[in-house]
């Protein structure tokens, strides 16, 4: 299997850093992790946060390409709905060709309320707005003429230059942790970038890949989890950084609950602390044997790393925890 990592690139209340400073330790650690021998290196996207959390997908996602040299890179995800789909198509063509042809474009229906309300758009048409980005973005990237009749565009005898380097175009991930956005990635024939171990989830992207008469095993599928991988006792650790664990996970759970969308469930042991369940932690064989059924069981191609959190300092705790985790887990899930 392959292996990302992700950072969320957002400044913490407990830490003291310029906006300059924060970006360009991510930016570094990005480029280590391509030296520890990560598979690619995504980057996130939420407007309109106090935190600034994940800004301008296309400067950093610019600055990866021209940074590193052999890891994929990525977005994890656009807001397809948030962007017109023939600008996606651009932009994400000119970073296809930035790379060299190393860009996997992840694209999500989204999870916050506000930045719906504050680009103008109807939350309601979260959905359709998402179908009719996939129905175009390919066309986009073909470099042909072509029009589009639907019901969110309309366009006629339009043309999208450049082409992708990689054709017929980068690899497509579909953001999922419900039933009905993981058989949107199956009908699309997009890879699944699943963020749930729920098996319902994952059963409804696969049938959708038969209707659709797309062989399973033809395409990819990924779930992150948030690992520490460390010698220590797991509860110092979790002590020891507790708050900046829930300065992560507070702010999925409130904006997830403005749209009734379920928690998020990673499938780790139940704990009676809060976001707890949310965080592995412990020494890579515990790590291996808690991921190994999920991996198995849901058929995952790809694991993502949900680096270290936002507080952590990334050159000193941060980095040390990320090439833990690369010495001594990922060769193993490299491997299955």
């Amino acid at each position: 299997m392959r292996v990302g990592l992700t950072l969320e690139m957002r400044k913490s209340p407990y830490r003291e850093e310029s906006w300059q400073q924060m970006w360009s330790d991510c930016l570094w650690l990005f480029e280590q992790a391509e030296k520890l021998g990560f598979d690619s290196l995504l980057v996130q996207e939420h407007f309109f946060t106090s935190d600034g959390y994940g800004p301008s997908m296309p400067v950093f996602l610019g600055s990866l390409a021209t940074r590193t040299t052999t890891a994929r890179v990525g977005s994890y995800i656009y807001v397809a709905p948030l962007h017109h789909p023939l600008a996606l198509a651009q932009e994400t063509a000119v970073l296809d060709q930035l790379s060299g042809g190393r860009l996997d474009v992840g694209l999500g229906i989204g999870h916050s309320l506000a930045e719906y309300r504050a680009f103008g758009l109807d939350p309601k048409t979260r959905p359709s707005r998402m179908e009719e980005a996939l129905d175009i973005l390919p066309q986009g990237w073909s470099g042909q003429s072509f029009s589009h009749h639907g019901r969110h565009y309309t366009l006629d005898d339009v043309r999208v230059q450049p082409t992708p380097v990689q054709q017929p175009h980068p690899p497509i991930w579909v953001a999922a942790t419900t039933v009905a956005a993981a058989e949107r990635a199956g009908r699309h024939g997009a890879n699944l970038a699943a963020a749930s171990v729920d098996p319902a989830v994952h059963a409804a992207y696969h049938a959708a890949l038969d209707s659709a008469g797309i062989a399973r095993g033809s395409t990819r599928v990924s779930n992150p989890w948030s690992i520490t991988v460390t010698d220590e006792e797991p509860d110092a650790v979790w002590q020891r950084n507790k708050h900046h664990y829930h300065h992560r996970w507070d702010y999925y759970r409130t904006i997830r609950s403005e749209f009734g969308d379920p928690d998020l469930e990673y499938g780790l042991a139940p704990s009676a602390e809060t976001y707890r369940a949310n965080e592995l932690i412990g020494t890579a064989d515990l790590v291996l044997e808690t991921l190994e059924p999920h991996v198995r069981g849901l058929g995952l191609t790809d694991l993502v790393l949900f680096g270290p959190h936002p507080g952590i300092d990334l050159r000193g705790e941060g980095y040390d925890a990320v090439a833990r985790f690369a010495e001594r887990v990922m060769p193993t899930l490299h491997s299955w």
